[in-house]
């Protein structure tokens, strides 16, 4: 026992509240009770078995169904018989559907607790058995989903244990090879390629497009083309099209051409209203090659205005790290004093009792930070500072600690602590948030932005030389973006123009008034052109038939008739407001409410037509190419080596499957299946020479 477990004795014990120690529930004696009281009767399992007659008095019985032959001893009882009929029952040549199956072996409580099977429904389920049809290229698919989802190696199906267990669950299923099973997650990706081609082709709005690089542990760079999209259900959509090694050199314009590649391929050109790239320092050549080959087609809406967008995430962590970085040895020791307490069960108790004792805040427990989230490390801080003075006991008392922070390295954690605050509280809104839309991102980057501004005008400390340069580069970003970021904003019922006007103002004081109007009239010159490609054929046949009215009458009168009506319309037209005009003037929600923005802009595009479809396609475009449960990451995308070794065309098929699985169980709403990385032992050599 170390020297802080010694002092807390009968001295320090003696002013705790004694606490009431509940004993255990007891178990009534009664469910206990013996068997020998109930009236004993004939099982049910003879219905499906049929004694034999007797041989050299060992009993046996034969199953109806597939005349296996079992002892049938009275000793022996009938519970082996019973685990027969199940499994009978569930085989191939004698298959009842699942439902029937569950119906047949449902336990049923009878006398207190004893458990027996229904009769009528074991009956029910022998005589449906004939109905049930092995479907070989389900399972084929389901255990091809399998690999593809959990990530398993190719030689599973191979191992000895995965075929016993599909021996026994279906006898007479083919054994599966590596090969076999490649073959049908080709065929798989082959069938579902398709559907999502047709899913785009026939998507109502524009589609956005997001690059982002993976590597494996070999360094091997990966590019990975992402689609986002709004379907017709108004459901924020994305898919992986493409997913490929990239040679060196992994420059601008291998990635323009891979990007280009993907859009030809799909045949999306048309279709693309944005690309987000990495926030690299090849993003505005890429973006520029990109541009003006849409653009010379003129497939871009308002000039190209949104159509590049850097990723947000990726400035926010590496700023995050950039402060970690300077306290990264009190970070390291910190840890290492909450690994000296959590070591001992015994010392970890009276840390925690002495907590109490200096009235402290117990219901958060010590937590240890994970080095690839930087969501652990703020936590690790902020609970840490809660037991501060637990730290600072600790250390007097145990000789042994050897991890105590000064004074100075507490402030220098408190400073931290608050410049990381408002970045962990960003990004939390779009951690909640699976599919984030892009009217979210304007009031976040102008809140990172403002607490750097902030922090850069305050009094001196470590971090202001690291925050004036990650300012600097913020306000790059802000520069670059803040016109698409404040026009998603507008779109947003609880922003408009009013909370956009604010948020300049409390940056530019007096000059707002500049970025609000370049916002305001962006917004407008989208919608004109919005309105412009809007088919309206009553109108067209409205003019057509007054035109034709004109000049069948053209002899018969003095051709002025129509000029009241003329007239008034021209007049109806000056006055009449727009949708945009109109959803503006409208009054904003609460800042601070909840609202889905997408179900806001369903239930206006009867209203608003038009403005809902610009409002569509703008609040598709993705901001970050970090997915959303990722954006506390704040390492790269990495694919095993043994994954990465895979053929092209097969990693591709997996990778992609596997995104395509996870978002269509998504949209039905059946919930994310986190897959689990596992070492892929299958090699590219065997199997199919193609994959």
């Amino acid at each position: 026992m170390d020297n802080f477990d010694q002092k807390l004795g009968p001295e320090f014990f003696k002013n705790l509240s004694a606490e009431a120690v509940t004993p255990l529930n007891v178990v009534h004696e009664e469910i206990y009770e013996s068997s020998s009281k109930r009236p004993k009767t004939t099982s049910k399992v003879w219905d499906i078995f049929e004694k034999l007659p007797a041989q050299q008095g060992d009993s046996k019985a034969i199953c109806k169904l597939c005349r296996r032959i079992y002892t049938a001893k009275t000793t022996s009882g009938t519970s082996h018989l019973r685990r027969h009929i199940e499994a009978c029952v569930k085989r191939g040549n004698h298959e009842v559907d699942q439902r029937s199956i569950e119906a047949c072996f449902k336990p049923v409580k009878r006398n207190a607790n004893r458990l027996t099977l229904s009769h009528d429904t074991l009956i029910s389920a022998t005589t449906s058995l004939k109905n049930y049809k092995l479907d070989v290229d389900e399972i084929h698919r389901a255990i091809a989903m399998m690999i593809i989802v959990d990530e398993q190696p190719f030689s599973v199906v191979e191992d000895a244990g995965f075929r016993r267990l599909l021996s026994a669950a279906c006898p007479e299923f083919p054994v599966l090879s590596r090969s076999s099973i490649k073959r049908d997650i080709i065929s798989i990706y082959v069938k579902e390629r398709e559907n999502i081609r047709e899913l785009l082709a026939t998507c109502p709005g524009r589609i956005c497009l997001t690059s982002s690089t993976w590597k494996s542990d070999s360094d091997d760079h990966f590019n990975c083309v992402t689609t986002h999209f709004i379907d017709h259900e108004w459901r924020l959509q994305k898919r992986i099209l493409r997913f490929k090694l990239m040679p060196p050199p992994y420059d601008s314009l291998s990635v323009a051409d891979e990007i280009a590649l993907c859009m030809v391929q799909w045949n999306i050109e048309h279709k693309v209203f944005s690309v987000t790239l990495e926030n690299l320092s090849s993003d505005d050549c890429v973006a520029d090659m990109l541009r003006s080959r849409l653009a010379a087609k003129k497939y871009l809406p308002c000039k190209g205005v949104f159509f590049h967008v850097s990723c947000f995430f990726r400035i926010l962590n590496s700023i995050v790290q950039a402060g970690l970085n300077l306290v990264v040895d009190i970070i390291a020791k910190l840890s290492l004093g909450i690994k000296y307490v959590q070591q001992s069960p015994h010392r970890k108790k009276n840390f925690y009792i002495v907590a109490k004792t200096l009235n402290l805040d117990t219901q958060r427990k010590l937590c240890l930070d994970t080095p690839a989230r930087w969501n652990s490390t703020y936590d690790m801080i902020e609970v840490a500072f809660c037991y501060k003075n637990a730290f600072v006991y600790l250390a007097e008392q145990d000789k042994n600690f050897l991890h105590k922070l000064s004074e100075d390295e507490w402030e220098k954690m408190s400073v931290l602590y608050k410049f990381l605050k408002v970045f962990y509280e960003v990004t939390c809104v779009f951690f909640r948030n699976r599919q984030p839309t892009s009217n979210l991102y304007f009031k976040a980057a102008w809140k990172v932005h403002s607490r750097l501004f902030d922090m850069v005008r305050g009094p001196e400390n470590f971090m202001t030389r690291m925050v004036r340069e990650m300012h600097s580069k913020l306000n790059h970003y802000w520069s670059a973006y803040n016109l698409i970021l404040s026009c998603a904003a507008i779109l947003d019922p609880r922003y408009k123009i009013k909370f956009v006007e604010y948020c300049y103002t409390k940056l530019y004081g007096s000059g707002a008034q500049k970025y609000v109007s370049v916002s305001v009239n962006t917004l407008y010159g989208l919608f004109d052109e919005y309105m412009q490609n809007s088919a309206r054929p009553s109108q067209t046949t409205l003019l057509s038939t007054a035109a034709s009215k004109i000049s069948n009458d053209k002899d018969e009168n003095d051709g002025f008739e129509d000029y009241e009506t003329f007239q008034s319309a021209r007049f109806q037209t000056q006055v009449e407001k727009s949708q945009l005009d109109l959803y503006l003037e409208e009054p904003s929600h609460d800042l601070n409410s909840e609202i889905d923005v997408l179900e806001y802009w369903t239930l206006c595009s009867l209203r608003y037509p038009e403005l809902s479809k610009m409002a569509r396609d703008v609040l598709t475009i993705p901001v970050s190419t970090i997915a959303s449960d990722s954006a506390f990451d704040i390492t790269p995308q990495v694919i095993s080596a043994d994954r990465s070794s895979l053929k092209p065309k097969m990693l591709q098929a997996l990778v992609s499957l596997q995104d395509w699985m996870l978002a269509s169980d998504r949209t039905r709403g059946l919930g994310s299946m986190e897959s689990k990385p596992e070492d892929d032992s299958s090699s590219s050599s065997d199997g199919d020479d193609d994959y």
